[in-house]
């Protein structure tokens, strides 16, 4: 009974870890012998088309490489195939160097072909060019000339305030409301009729700069340009010389 083993958990982790290992190893001698048929099959195919090959002259044949095998899959090597002769040498297809210098000469027979476009796609560009810059040069003058023609109008057209204080100055001393200014901004000025609060906004500016006087009365807003100082002193002149009642 002394020497029955004891099942404890450190033998049975153990012995886990010896099946995994042992699961592995044959998991990969399995890859391993999948992988050598595949190379071995590859060694037939090549061994035959290199028999099929025409060797040069005097050459010496290279030797093909015999692949190693694992020392736990050793398996006899296959021979190669007898090199045929007569109608099958007919068809063995031509050497890679013929190949490439065939497709040298494709591609540069090609690059030949495309130079003669590329050069009249250049003229036709080269030729487009003056075209395209008389053009941008006629665009730029046109919208100069379009700039100072503006400049030219604005300059030439009153502003608002001037307009009104045209029409203010030739009643000095008359008080009007802004719908009668309106009116008779629109009676001379037709074209630059705008609405009450836009000419409220230009009086506004001239009782500021240029002494239009502003008065309320009785909530209704009234403009009245002032009278010269001339006339006003010769009003007061006359006023102060005008006889004195005779006594009865």
């Amino acid at each position: 009974m002394a020497n029955e083993p004891v099942n404890t958990p450190i033998q049975t982790e153990y012995a886990e870890h010896l099946a995994a290992a042992l699961a592995a190893n044959q998991a990969e001698q399995a890859t391993l012998s999948t992988r050598l048929g595949k190379l071995q099959g590859e060694e037939k195919w090549l061994a035959a088309a290199l028999a099929d090959t025409p060797s040069v002259v005097g050459a010496e044949p290279t030797p093909v490489p015999t692949p190693v095998p694992t020392p736990a899959l050793v398996r006899p090597a296959s021979s190669a195939p007898p090199v045929r002769d007569g109608a099958d040498a007919a068809a063995v297809p031509l050497p890679r160097a013929e190949k490439v210098a065939a497709g040298a000469a494709a591609v540069k027979k090609a690059t030949a072909a495309k130079k003669p476009a590329a050069k009249k796609t250049a003229t036709k560009t080269a030729a487009a060019a003056p075209a395209k810059k008389t053009a941008t040069a006629k665009q730029a003058a046109v919208k100069k000339t379009a700039v100072a023609a503006a400049g030219k109008t604005a300059q030439a057209s009153p502003t608002l305030g001037r307009l009104l204080s045209d029409i203010l100055s030739k009643q000095p001393g008359e008080p009007k409301k802004v719908s009668e200014i309106q009116s008779e901004l629109e009676g001379a000025h037709p074209e630059r009729a705008t609405s009450v609060q836009t000419i409220r906004n230009a009086l506004q500016r001239l009782v500021e700069k240029n002494g239009l006087e502003r008065d309320n009365r009785q909530g209704v807003v009234l403009y009245t340009w002032p009278v010269p100082e001339a006339t006003a002193a010769s009003a007061a002149e006359v006023k102060g010389e005008e006889p004195a009642p005779a006594a009865v």
